[in-house]
């Protein structure tokens, strides 16, 4: 176990790659929590922590009765709450790499239609490389209306955050439409990512409005299928 983490996260760090490596296979039964108090020799509450950041990434589910039962090798991403990629993941060692940035390009139909501007309208370009714990799991693509000023240098911090930057420049996030589906990695962004080519990737469109309703943002992401999937509760109306 890692030393210089804090403990539950480092406990969790381990049990959550044992469950990704194969160790605890879907189905599996986890260690009782006296059984890992005295593996790794801390409290009952340190280990309620490590194991509660299982069950809030789908990883693992408390039954009852029962225990506590693996039911995926990859992590849930929640489809409840507008977040940035730093807020989802706050519990993690995570990181950002800049990989372009353009200030001021004529935007594609595409992205014309998805942000309602008129034909050859400019906008800002940058995409990112996400890391979590020095793994690559995501690959962004982000275009905003070159009426909301981007720059390289507050995006090229490692802990930058583009909805953090958004409430700073006056613009509060407010809600999204997402699109999600499967594709497979090109060469490039098997490169990227770290992955073979032609490996499944969860590919999500995103577009965000701000509280006056303004479309501020149209995001491309592509996660490794190896290491994420969606979670989503629904009820009856």
């Amino acid at each position: 176990m890692k030393r210089n983490k804090v403990k539950y996260l480092a406990i969790y760090e381990e049990l959550q790659q044992q469950i990704i490596n194969g160790d605890y296979l879907v189905g599996d039964l986890m260690p009782a929590e006296p059984d890992l108090q005295k593996r790794y020799n801390v409290s009952r509450i340190t280990v309620r922590h490590a194991v509660q950041l299982l069950v809030d990434e789908g990883y693992v589910e408390r039954i009852h009765g029962v225990g506590t039962i693996v039911l995926s090798q990859k992590k849930s991403l929640q489809l409840q709450n507008l977040l940035s990629f730093s807020e989802e993941n706050k519990e993690h060692n995570i990181q950002s790499t800049l990989f372009s940035f353009e200030a001021s390009i004529p935007a594609s139909p595409l992205v014309c239609s998805q942000l309602d501007l008129p034909k050859n309208a400019m906008v800002s370009c940058h995409e990112r490389i996400r890391w979590i714990d020095e793994i690559p799991i995501g690959f962004q693509r982000v275009y905003c209306p070159s009426s909301i000023p981007l720059f390289a240098e507050e995006l090229s911090s490692v802990d930058a955050s583009l909805y953090q930057l958004f409430r700073i420049k006056g613009y509060m996030v407010k809600k999204a439409n997402e699109t999600i589906e499967s594709v497979v990695a090109n060469e490039e962004l098997a490169k990227i990512l770290k992955v073979a080519e032609n490996s499944p990737l969860l590919y999500v469109q995103r577009v965000t409005r701000d509280e006056q309703d303004r479309l501020i943002e149209y995001a491309e992401f592509f996660y490794r299928g190896d290491r994420y999937r969606y979670n989503v509760q629904l009820e009856i109306p």
